[in-house]
């Protein structure tokens, strides 16, 4: 039996109203869906199906007419009975409505717009599918041109469209995967026994000597060449659990005041000499080297191998490429001219700024940032500014004004020694300061960029005043690629790394590798010293 178009108008705002079918109890039993429609019907109308067989046929009808605005968990036909409506299409349920109360000039849905077009590439046929009337049908050629694809345009295409990954982003996430070398990860022992026995074997010479300081701690092998030599003295579990967990060993000298608890500085503490508070030993595993080089050997040119299978943004011969010694120039950033540099993918600024507190170094002016010739580094790419939490909106400043556009912002959540997050820091005002902020601007539409690899959190622990995690670099280098030119401004000796220039006025010396920017930087230092 044929149904005209207004006989559909009932269910339509029946499920309209009463999508919840779908929920408990009933989960989309076509069945009881049956009966309460023929129930709303017979109160409203008197009219109701006949039968099981005929609801069935209805709803075949009524999703042909509407473009399968009801999803089934199997094929609906008069054999297979037992189906359940698994979804429901609100949007085409509305339109199918509109049109049969004539509320909108709608179309009949989906009709097909161009039965056969040909697009010289992807971005055309997208363009074409966005461009076309919602809840119509584009006609396409297929990859063979042997057949046409049907593109449905609607809601709920261009929603997934739109949020679906791009197999760039799945090709350069899997390429990060194989080539970024794992770090051996060990767990932190929480058993304060074993803690403890270990503080009395590794620091039993010492209990009846001087104070135990930081520079007095013998190394981490000799360590654990104690425990060795006091194997008999400890349990197999506590010495199984020294060799593959961290421990943190309670140093206890003579003026230590147990009851007073742990240092808020922990191992950063410069008064461990005469501190009245609790500090610890890190005791870790020893790293025992791999006794099948050979195989360690195959797993890694297994491992290059699949890597250079995803190439996109790179040259020819990435693969074959060496990464460029480490540069650094010691120098006064606010007076060397940048275009002595050259252009860079990648910029790492960690500006000393003027946060109002007595540090072993001088600090940046607001002002002296801001007036920075940045434009001469970068025609394109990103820059990451480190900012604290009073020159946060500076920094903000500083990146709009150097014609880059604030893209996102990376959190650095500092953990102390023992692992845990910070709680008491030297910086911050009515609150301690347990993160730091970084800053990621662009600059022009660079479209090599490697995105969605990386996340905006890093979680690492406090090291040396103002040394920032080197996970930043990791990172960096997988946005931009490790062949790619890498400057960091406000450098120390510690930020030297392969791949990287390093200029800053707390460096030891200059060594500078690349031959062109050696040169400038030549004929810069002899006009400087003039004749």
């Amino acid at each position: 039996m044929k149904h005209d178009l207004s006989h559909f108008s009932s269910f339509i705002s029946f499920m309209l109203d009463f999508d919840s079918v779908l929920d408990e109890p009933v989960r989309g039993e076509l069945r009881t869906i049956m009966v309460l429609y023929q129930m709303k019907q017979k109160s409203d109308d008197g009219k109701q199906e006949s039968d099981y067989g005929s609801f069935l046929q209805y709803l075949i009808q009524l999703n042909t007419i509407s473009g399968n605005c009801l999803v089934f968990d199997r094929e609906i036909n008069e054999n297979n009975r037992n189906v359940k409506l698994v979804y429901v299409n609100r949007t085409r349920l509305v339109m199918l409505k509109d049109r049969i109360e004539g509320k909108r000039g709608w179309t009949i849905p989906y009709e097909v717009v161009s039965k056969q077009r040909s697009f010289k590439n992807s971005n055309e046929e997208l363009l074409a599918i966005l461009s076309s009337p919602l809840h119509s049908r584009l006609e396409i050629n297929g990859v063979n041109n042997s057949t046409n694809e049907i593109a449905e345009c609607d809601y709920e295409t261009l929603d997934k469209l739109i949020r679906a990954t791009s197999a760039r982003s799945v090709l350069s996430k899997e390429k990060a995967r194989l080539k970024t070398v794992e770090k051996k990860y060990f767990q932190v022992c929480n058993n304060v026994n074993h803690n403890q026995i270990l503080a009395n074997v590794c620091f039993k010479k010492n209990v009846d000597h001087q104070s135990i300081t930081k520079n007095s701690i013998p190394g981490m092998a000799h360590m654990h060449h104690k425990i060795d030599e006091c194997r008999n003295m400890i349990s197999q579990d506590i010495y199984s659990c020294s060799k593959s967990k961290i421990h943190f060993l309670p140093i206890i000298n003579s003026h230590t005041e147990v009851f007073s608890g742990d240092c808020s500085y922990l191992d950063t503490c410069h008064k461990m000499k005469t501190c009245r508070y609790v500090h610890y030993f890190t005791l870790n595993p020893l790293i025992e080297g791999n006794d099948n080089n050979s195989s360690a050997d195959e797993n890694e040119i297994q491992r290059q191998c699949l890597a250079h299978e995803y190439t996109i943004g790179e040259c020819f011969s990435e693969n074959h490429r060496k990464v460029i010694p480490p540069q650094w120039i010691n120098c006064d950033v606010r007076y060397l001219p940048f275009s002595v540099l050259g252009k860079f993918a990648a910029i790492i600024s960690d500006p000393a700024w003027d946060i109002h507190m007595s540090l072993p170094y001088g600090t940046c002016k607001d002002e002296e940032l801001l007036s920075l010739p940045m434009h001469e580094l970068q025609d394109e790419g990103i820059i990451l500014l480190w900012v604290t939490g009073r020159s946060i909106q500076i920094g903000r400043r500083a990146l709009l004004q150097w014609g880059y556009t604030i893209s996102d912002e990376v959190i650095w959540v500092k953990l102390n020694q023992l692992k845990r997050t910070i709680v008491t820091g030297r910086t911050g005002h009515w609150l301690n300061h347990s993160k730091e902020h970084l800053l990621v601007g662009v600059k022009g539409n660079p479209a090599w960029l490697n995105r969605k690899i990386d996340t905006d959190i890093v979680v690492s622990a406090t090291r040396a005043t103002s040394r920032k995690p080197d996970e930043i670099y990791d990172i960096v280098e997988r946005l931009v690629g490790v062949h790619s030119r890498k400057l960091e401004i406000f450098g120390r000796d510690h930020n030297t790394r392969p791949g990287w220039l390093t200029i800053g006025n707390q460096l030891q010396g200059s060594f500078i590798y690349e031959t062109e920017v050696k040169t400038r930087y030549q004929q810069y230092l002899g006009t400087k010293e003039g004749p």
